[in-house]
């Protein structure tokens, strides 16, 4: 457990950099008039990569700022490990189980536990990351006020109704669920019982880079771009909400993140996909696809 803890802890900066680079809203470049005003600056000034968004937040807000929603992480971190057993079921019966309609319940019920934490996560940990607002680290109800909107409060069900998120988060899930037991029906059961018999391993290697090379591709085609909407759709809500209770037009807050409050509203899944490949290109989509990519390999 420490260790999970001292690494989540170590690799945190990198982590929250990535969550906002994700978030940040950046709409293609358009050429900046002779007389610019302060909202084409912003635009102009925006980070367009990763380094670029840690250096932004080291510079504009310190220590505090990278390890800003470290609390929530760690919280997940201490969750997963403790209850494991999703992952661990998906992996004992795809390998080891008898596949009839028992080994069905349950994969499916673990897979259903596995999609219900991973929105809850999304929505706590990307708010966290990405808040305007002060959040207290040891004061749990002002922390709420912060990360849940006011219907949210009242009716926290509705974390799950927020427009394409459970559709993401629940399309992820499958697609790992699924690759596990395509890799272990394709490739680890063709492994002899002894691994440490290397001239019974010889003849694998081939199989094992190829799945290597394989899962690599497919995690940066396939998870990047649902991790990226899974970002913007579960901050969506509660942005949108800082934006409606100012009195005057929406202006763009003063931090290392650009929120995207004054368009309209992503309604889906596919609407969001579509607005980002519409207002900020293709690249929008696969940021990180590398963290995805190598971290998907081992589906951690």
């Amino acid at each position: 457990m420490i260790y999970y803890l001292f690494f989540a802890t170590l690799l945190f900066p990198l982590k929250g950099a990535l969550i906002r680079w994700r978030a940040n809203f950046t709409p293609k470049v358009q050429p900046i008039p002779e007389s610019p005003s302060v909202d084409d600056v912003q635009h102009a000034s925006q980070p367009r990569s990763l380094l670029g968004m840690l250096q932004r937040v080291n510079a504009e807000e310190g220590i505090d700022g990278l390890y800003k929603g470290i609390l929530p992480t760690l919280g997940f971190v201490i969750f997963w490990e403790k209850i494991s057993i999703p992952s661990i079921v998906v992996v004992g019966y795809l390998h080891f189980g008898v596949y009839d309609q028992s080994t069905v319940l349950v994969i499916a019920i673990a897979s259903l536990i596995k999609i219900i934490a991973t929105v809850i996560e999304a929505v706590f940990v990307n708010r966290a990351v990405t808040t305007q607002e002060d959040m207290p680290s040891f004061s749990l109800r002002r922390a709420l006020d912060v990360l849940l909107s006011s219907a949210e409060r009242r009716h926290p069900y509705r974390i799950f109704i927020i427009p394409g998120l459970l559709v993401a988060c629940t399309s992820w899930v499958l697609f790992i669920v699924s690759t596990i037991g395509a890799r272990h029906f394709l490739f680890v059961k063709q492994f002899p019982e002894n691994f440490g018999n290397w001239e019974d391993m010889r003849p694998h290697i081939p199989l094992l880079v190829g799945v290597v090379i394989l899962s690599f591709v497919l995690n940066a085609l396939v998870l990047t771009p649902l991790e990226v909407m899974m970002v913007r759709l579960s901050i969506q809500a509660k942005a949108t909400q800082v934006t409606l209770l100012l009195d005057t037009p929406p202006v763009e807050a003063v931090g290392p993140v650009r929120l995207r409050t004054d368009k309209a509203e992503y309604t889906g899944l596919i609407s969001c996909a579509r607005l980002i490949i519409q207002e900020e290109g293709w690249g929008a989509l696969y940021r990180g696809w590398w963290w995805t990519a190598f971290r998907g390999i081992l589906f951690i």
